[in-house]
């Protein structure tokens, strides 16, 4: 089963709380009822931007978040409790309003799904690494990378390749540096001791 699930901003800061659980890998609750295991996007009315799993359902009282916009009257609804499996805040699907997608909210049908997991995969697949730590690793460096707000700088800090479409971010303790995907590739060779983990790009020489 595969549900778009639709949340009103105004009532809820989904985008800042996708943000904040990705990065603290907590599970979270939204008005809903979905079965254990459901796969779930999630979106707002300008699109989707965050992919997650059903862990269970509860019928009880809102519960706790800091990013609710609105009071809780008290009242029992049911509320999903969802795990965020990746979130892309900047993803083509996010500027495109569901129906210019084609995409119905609620439970979608098989052939709708496999198209949604096409588009949401599509460019970010990691063919790469060969374990889950890997693949964890990587997901969360493409988060930064694709997360980040401040504008990229004109050459990379290394070598000074100055082509602006091939320059990358690199995270570091201090912050970030730009970088271009060969220079990226090696400080991810020495970090992580000499373990190919790649530039995170779609351009290559």
């Amino acid at each position: 089963m595969c549900h778009v699930l639709v949340v009103d901003e105004a009532s809820f800061s989904i985008r800042k709380a996708v943000v904040h659980y990705y990065e603290t890998k907590e599970p979270f609750y939204l008005p809903g009822d979905l079965t254990e295991g459901e796969e779930v996007f999630l979106a707002t009315k300008e699109g989707i931007f965050a992919f997650a799993e059903a862990l269970f359902t509860e019928y009880t009282t809102r519960p706790e978040d800091p990013f609710w916009r609105i009071e809780s009257d008290g009242s029992e609804a049911s509320y999903v409790c969802l795990d965020l499996i990746s979130v892309d805040l900047r993803h083509p699907l996010l500027g495109r309003p569901l129906e210019q997608l084609g995409m119905p909210s609620g439970s979608i049908d098989g052939k709708t799904r496999m198209k949604l997991l096409e588009s949401w995969q599509f460019g970010y697949f990691e063919a790469d690494v060969q374990t889950l730590d890997q693949a964890k690793q990587r997901r969360t460096e493409r988060f930064n990378e694709r997360n980040h707000l401040e504008p990229v700088a004109r050459q990379c800090a290394f070598c000074n390749e100055a082509r602006q479409s091939l320059l990358e971010w690199h995270v570091t303790p201090d912050g970030y540096q730009t970088v271009c995907p060969t220079c990226h590739r090696w400080l991810h060779q020495q970090m992580h001791q000499a373990v190919d983990t790649a530039a995170a790009t779609e351009e290559h020489d």
